[in-house]
């Protein structure tokens, strides 16, 4: 290839003024200056060591590398961040190119990887050539720990080495990669101690692994005796082939403290940790209110595409637990859900838990195929049960995830270009959502039947992802067109700029159709925002009259086929009059707006917590583990 498609001009340090111009500048320093190498040999890797971005603050570190004070700055603030990010999330979406590379990222597997990016991932993943180079030297500098997150991102060698991130199966496990790929440049043995697990879940993940410790001590993960009695046994190497590195640690464990911890396994959590939506907002709550009740989790990533937030192989958990939790819809992922995880089923199997959203209260048929798939269901709100429980043979509960607000930033309206002295109203969603169950343009009639374009009002219309659905944002558009008091906001922002742009506006509307929990609106209730809603689906299983302003409305069917929703399927068609009355009151009556959010958010509080969400599903689980106790899964 031609050299300036694989590298860059020398960049000066006088020119670092960005992320791109700073990461430019240090790969070019590092190769040249082997004294830096030697001195910060994890220069790549996030986050920055301490004595790294000291030494770059320090007039010493500026004048050595001749930087200004702002290149310093732009340099530590990148080395705080993952450059490689982007890169590292493309290859693993690149399921193709991972099967015939899983060691790509290895020593022996580098070269060619790194061709396959200079020659189509650059075009194809959007990448800079910077975060490529970066990706590279990052797992040159660690090879050891690519070799744990290529096996925690392998889905076959997790499946064939099942300990291998244990004391009992490192050394297999990489003196097999050595052999089948070449990878002689990677210690092995108990180096990789830092990369293991806590004492008790490696005991856990070698008792699952090897059937000869399973009939030895069948009710070892049942009652603590048990446990006490596989640790000993453990320990005296006694009918138990292990190499001496992993008895001599099994002889050093406190048996008496580790015992209890055996059958306290936690939970395996899967679902879209990464892909902006209400689903992981769902699955984040969950992860906190499981947290707050006691209860460890174990998170998998279940990949959408490319566009998901670069985060994948932060969610690097094991099915190691008794207990899976698939928060992951029917359609289109589920079925696939392991699969976009880059996660082994584990053997013997789980028990299973789907947790599904519907904004019906009938569901299609097709889901009863997925059901046969777990062992129960849960679900949000009673508006879906109800639907769920009519169809599937499967138990169905109700749990409800908790609602709380992230911790944001409060930025004022000037920085979303909204006019801080008119009344705004604000909704919020994602077109993927399928807009016409949303009604947006429902929400645009009531507006324009409430006010005239002279007064001092605004609706904010934050939708994302318009261009994967160029029809219906066309029409939103058009239905706004007339109205300069109406502002449609096409863009994906963080979750941090979304609750900021919430709190910027005065009240929170939504005339949906039908809605499975109404995340949105719960979090306006919480912030303390007057929220006008259809009084139709599962928002009302936390909103009614004293604490909200609800819209009467007709139930009609679709209509006509709207993907995943058939013709024949019914749902809520609010009262355009009824929402624009209320508008008008709000924004006539300031006061009464006030008061209606504070009662809002007193009842939101009360109801939505993630402590009391976290107790009702501690104690199913609880009921769960008693019942796997009694008759362990095979």
């Amino acid at each position: 290839m031609p050299q300036d498609r694989v590298f860059w001009p020398p960049t000066d340090a006088r020119s670092v003024s960005d992320q791109s111009s700073a990461a430019r500048f240090w790969v070019d320093t590092l190769r040249r200056r082997k004294d830096l190498r030697d001195r910060f040999p994890r220069a790549f890797s996030p986050p920055a060591d301490n004595s790294l971005a000291e030494w770059l603050h320090s007039r010493q570190g500026q004048e050595d590398l001749a930087l200004t004070p702002e290149g310093a700055e732009q340099l530590v603030a990148l080395l705080s961040a993952d450059f490689a990010e982007r890169a590292r999330q493309f290859f693993l979406a690149s399921e193709d190119v991972r099967a015939v590379m899983p060691h790509g990222l290895l020593p022996s597997g580098r070269r060619g990887l790194f061709r396959w990016f200079m020659q189509h991932g650059l075009e194809a993943g959007d990448l800079a050539l910077e975060e490529v180079w970066w990706l590279f030297l990052q797992a040159q500098e660690n090879p050891q720990g690519e070799l744990v997150r290529a096996f925690l991102f392998t889905a076959q060698w997790q499946q064939d080495f099942p300990d291998a991130l244990t004391v009992f199966g490192w050394s297999r496990f990489s003196d097999w990669v050595a052999t089948a790929y070449g990878v002689d440049r990677i210690p092995t043995g108990l180096i990789a101690i830092d990369h293991f697990a806590r004492p008790a879940l490696q005991v856990r993940t070698g008792y699952l692994a090897h059937t000869a410790w399973r009939l030895a001590h069948p009710d070892a993960l049942s009652n603590v005796s048990a446990a006490r009695a596989l640790l000993e046994w453990l320990a005296s190497g006694e009918h138990v082939p292990l190499a001496s590195e992993a008895r001599s640690w099994c002889a050093a464990l406190d048996v008496e403290a580790l015992a209890p911890e055996l059958l306290d396994d936690g939970v395996n959590l899967i679902g879209h940790f990464c892909y902006p939506s209400g689903l992981r907002v769902s699955v984040e709550a969950m992860t906190k209110a499981l947290g707050l009740a006691g209860i460890r989790t174990s998170l998998r990533d279940v990949r959408t595409d490319v566009r998901d937030d670069p985060r994948h192989v932060c969610f690097d958990g094991l099915e190691s637990s008794d207990i899976t939790i698939i928060h992951v819809q029917p359609e289109p992922f589920f079925e696939r859900a392991y699969t976009r995880a880059d996660l082994a089923q584990r053997m013997p199997r789980t028990y299973r838990i789907a947790y599904w959203y519907w904004e019906f209260d009938s569901i299609p048929q097709a889901w009863c195929a997925y059901a046969n798939q777990v062992d129960e269901v849960w679900t949000a709100t009673e508006f879906i049960a109800k639907g769920l429980r009519e169809r599937l043979s499967v138990p169905v509960r109700t749990l409800f995830p908790g609602v709380t607000l992230a911790p944001f930033q409060a930025r004022d309206r000037a920085h979303f270009n909204l006019d801080k002295n008119r009344f705004t109203f604000l909704f919020t969603f994602h077109m993927v959502s399928v807009m016409e169950r949303k009604n947006p343009l429902g929400l645009i009639r009531a507006f324009k039947t409430a006010f005239r374009d002279d007064e001092s009002v605004t609706l904010v219309l934050k939708t994302s992802f318009g261009d994967r659905h160029p029809v219906q944002f066309q029409e939103l558009r058009d239905a706004a067109a007339d109205s300069p008091a109406i502002r449609i906001i096409d863009e994906v922002l963080s979750s941090d700029e979304v609750l900021s742009l919430m709190n910027a506006c005065d009240a929170y509307v939504s005339l949906h159709r039908c809605e499975g929990l109404g995340l949105t609106m719960a979090e306006a209730m919480l912030m303390g925002k007057p929220v006008i809603a259809t009084a139709f689906s599962g928002n009302m299983d936390f909103m009614n009259d004293e604490n909200s302003l609800l819209v009467p409305y007709e139930r009609v069917k679709v209509g006509r086929l709207i993907p995943p929703y058939g013709a024949d399927m019914e749902w809520a068609e609010p009262s355009v009059e009824d929402a624009a009355r209320l508008m008008r009151r709000l924004y006539e009556d300031p006061q009464w707006a006030r008061q209606m959010g504070a009662r809002g958010r007193q009842s939101a509080e009360a109801d939505l917590s993630l402590h009391s969400a976290g107790r009702r599903m501690a104690g199913r689980i609880e009921e769960i583990r008693a019942l796997l106790r009694r008759a362990p899964r095979a």
